[in-house]
């Protein structure tokens, strides 16, 4: 049988403890502010047990969201393409409140107030203390939502986790998508960057700017390529590791097959990484480069947009060329990356 307690706290507030006692079950608690959702959650409860339908929610009381992040983390997020930046993504969700809340308390109302909060927030972009920061994108709460989304539901399918008002994120409005970077290099930026690079600690950083502009190359694109993927004749770059798993030949312009010319190279060694750098590692040194122009409004990935656009003014409209150099598989994704200035397009008019 189930009992209800009305108990009122300290600050006023009115809450409704319930116990279900069953036999075939254990002693069942749970709280509420309304008492019609105690007392139906009451009768669900009894009813489940009746008919063999109920399972414990041990794991959502004894499990904080911070755990199940953690454990996501170690267990499936190795197993994606994104492992890395889902974890690290976990990492920063971790430092809020809301990781130390249980599971079963886990409320939409919560999540709409970690997404205010973190859409309130700045982030570092590097350079002088102060002058580098900007707010959090409203693309970038989307994806630490969907993660707390993934994790939940994969521990419904997966972890045995049972919520009695089942997946809280699918109630939470979701911020508005971003709108996409336009970002390209103006005046002498490029050639200003490219100066940087070869003046800094990094010997290959201005090769691999330079050829990530002329391929639209993602930057694990770059940093995976090896010897062995490369054919001269052809002038074809095999990309293996690609975003969505599936391998294709990038076209190289004379230029890009220059830059990899000029590149040192161990004899025979057709493993041999060439720019012998990682993503993470790529990121950071034209960062480095970017703080001492001072252009801390550009970012890596603004290359692949510098290159497509290049690439599209070149190609004169042919769209189909163009996704196979970029790699793009929907021209709806392909017009995100691609931003021809007026002036370029007034010249195709003559």
């Amino acid at each position: 049988m189930a009992s209800i307690r009305k108990r009122v706290l300290p600050s006023g507030k009115v809450r409704y403890d319930v116990t279900v006692t069953k036999r075939g079950a254990p002693r069942l608690y749970q709280s509420f502010d309304v008492k019609n959702h105690a007392m139906t959650w009451a009768r669900e409860t009894e009813r489940d047990i009746e008919r063999g339908a109920w399972r414990g929610t041990a794991m959502a009381e004894n499990t904080t969201l911070g755990q199940l992040l953690e454990r996501y983390s170690t267990e499936v997020a190795p197993t994606k393409k994104s492992a890395r930046d889902l974890q690290n993504r976990a990492r920063r969700i971790l430092k809020h409140d809301i990781a130390k809340l249980p599971l079963i308390s886990l409320s939409p109302e919560h999540l709409a107030q970690f997404r205010d909060l973190r859409l309130k927030s700045t982030v570092r972009l590097g350079g002088p203390k102060g002058k580098t920061t900007r707010q959090i994108s409203g693309q970038t709460v989307r994806h630490d939502l969907a993660l707390i989304r993934a994790a939940i539901r994969h521990a419904l399918r997966e972890w045995g986790l049972v919520l009695p008002g089942g997946d809280p994120v699918q109630h939470v409005r979701l911020p508005p998508q971003s709108k996409g970077r336009e970002r390209r290099t103006e005046g002498d930026e490029f050639e200003r960057i490219l100066a940087g690079a070869r003046s800094s600690k990094s010997p290959k950083l201005a090769a691999a700017i330079e050829f990530s502009v002329e391929t639209t190359m993602r930057r694990a694109e770059v940093c995976n390529l090896r010897w062995k993927d490369i054919n001269f004749e052809r002038r074809i770059a095999r990309c293996r590791d690609t975003k969505n798993g599936d391998p294709r030949d990038a076209p190289l312009s004379a230029r890009a097959t220059a830059v990899l010319q000029s590149l040192p190279r161990r004899d025979g060694d057709h493993e041999e990484l060439i720019f012998g750098m990682k993503p993470g590692s790529y990121t950071q040194a034209f960062n480095r480069v970017i703080d001492r122009l001072g252009l801390h409004d550009l970012r890596l990935h603004d290359l692949r947009h510098e290159g497509t656009s290049r690439i599209a003014k070149k190609l004169n409209g042919n769209t189909m060329a163009l996704a196979k150099v970029t790699g793009h598989k929907t021209l709806s994704m392909l017009q995100r990356y691609t931003h021809l200035r007026a002036e370029d397009v007034a010249t195709l008019l003559d």
